[in-house]
């Protein structure tokens, strides 16, 4: 058995971490974030799919006092990140940064969600890990572009999809008459990114229903810019929606297992939009929806990759107004492909087709270091 050990989210089982709320009981278990999809969908879920299939690689969260082949530095950087790096490479351990955001790239345009920009120290902190790192793995083939421009030995492993959480039964007949069904998820605070196609929505108002998937949303109208804030509260008084509190990934297919069509509007001028994963998207096509979403690099990839219709890219405002007019015009077909986007999931970006990829690429750096 070869162990490959995970820090999360900069959570490095240390004395020092005693003070930022570590539980001493980390040193033994290893510190996990359960609360981000990092730990579950990035680590968690892999390490399942590994053991399951019977893989000499066995993923489990970072302890000290373990040996390991590979160390993954998922989304953990910093000052004491480095300073553990350094000791493993000094005993032989493979050093392996994955990132899931672009830190690199700097962004001098408008500014509207500060966390989507980064700050000079996490610029600093991503290119320190990554140059230094053995291997590095990126979530889309767009942000391994980036990280290797400063290492080379950079792979692209998708997010997954647990398909064991889809719902037993779906909705087999969604498409009728009445309401088209529009669903999106996501952090309140990003739905500022409808007003890159607010008038293809409001222009279809009147046959279509939007749900959002989201978490708190008091919260995030204080953190838009007023002229922003203004945008969207008319943009939501013109068009049926509700809101849903999001309660984990299972509720979520949950709900989605409703059906209708997934909706994935995006500004595409910054870096952290062209870096984004295609998960907002295929978490949806899991559950037989097919899929509208702006030309984020991460979504074409998806569409490159489906079947006819499974996924349909809006390159403009125009682009959003034809694709919202098309599904609407031909109902009858959205279950076909809806059921494409579906086995575009199933074989490209399922839990245990993406673990086997990240595995490989861990034994290569492994082997790689060892020649």
């Amino acid at each position: 058995m070869k162990r490959v050990g995970f820090i999360i989210n900069s959570r490095v089982p240390e004395l020092a971490s005693l003070k930022k709320g570590m539980p001493p009981h980390a040193f033994l278990s290893g510190w996990d974030d359960a609360a981000s999809p990092m730990s579950f969908m990035r680590f968690r879920w892999l390490a399942d799919a590994l053991r399951a299939g019977e893989s000499e690689w066995r993923y489990e969260l970072y302890r000290p006092w373990q040996t390991y082949e590979a160390v993954v530095f998922l989304k953990s950087m910093g000052p004491h990140c480095m300073a553990l790096a350094g000791r493993l490479r000094e005993e032989g351990t493979c050093v392996i940064f994955e990132a899931n955001v672009d830190y690199y790239t700097r962004f001098e345009g408008e500014k509207r969600l500060d966390a989507m920009a980064p700050t000079s120290e996490q610029r600093a902190n991503a290119v320190a890990i990554t140059q230094y790192a053995n291997a590095v793995i990126a979530s889309s083939r767009h942000l391994a572009e980036v990280c290797r421009t400063l290492n080379r030995r950079t792979a692209w492993v998708p997010d997954n999809v647990n398909l064991k959480l889809r719902p037993s039964r779906l909705q087999t007949a969604p498409y009728g008459g009445g309401s088209l069904q529009l669903w999106w998820s996501g952090m309140a605070a990003k739905l500022f990114e409808f007003l890159a196609a607010e008038d293809a929505f409001v222009a279809v108002a009147d046959h279509v229903h939007l749900h959002f998937v989201t978490d708190d949303l008091a919260g995030a109208r204080r953190s838009w810019p007023l002229e922003v804030r203004d945008r969207l509260e008319k943009f939501l008084a013109r068009i049926p929606h509700t809101f849903h509190r999001f309660h984990g990934v299972s509720h979520l297919l949950g709900l989605y297992g409703a059906g209708g069509v997934i909706v994935s509007p995006r500004f595409l001028d910054t870096p952290y939009n062209l870096s984004h994963t295609e998960w907002k998207i295929s978490l949806g096509m899991a559950c037989e929806m097919p899929a509208l979403a702006s030309p984020v690099p991460s979504y074409v990839d998806v569409a490159k990759r489906s079947g006819d219709g499974a996924v349909t890219i809006c390159e403009s405002a125009q682009g959003w107004m034809e694709a919202l007019e098309g599904v609407l015009s031909q109902r009858e077909q959205l279950q076909e492909r809806g059921w494409r986007a579906y086995e575009v999931v199933k074989q490209h970006y399922e839990t245990g087709v993406v673990a086997r990829q990240h595995a490989a690429w861990i034994a290569e750096t492994c082997a790689r270091a060892g020649s």
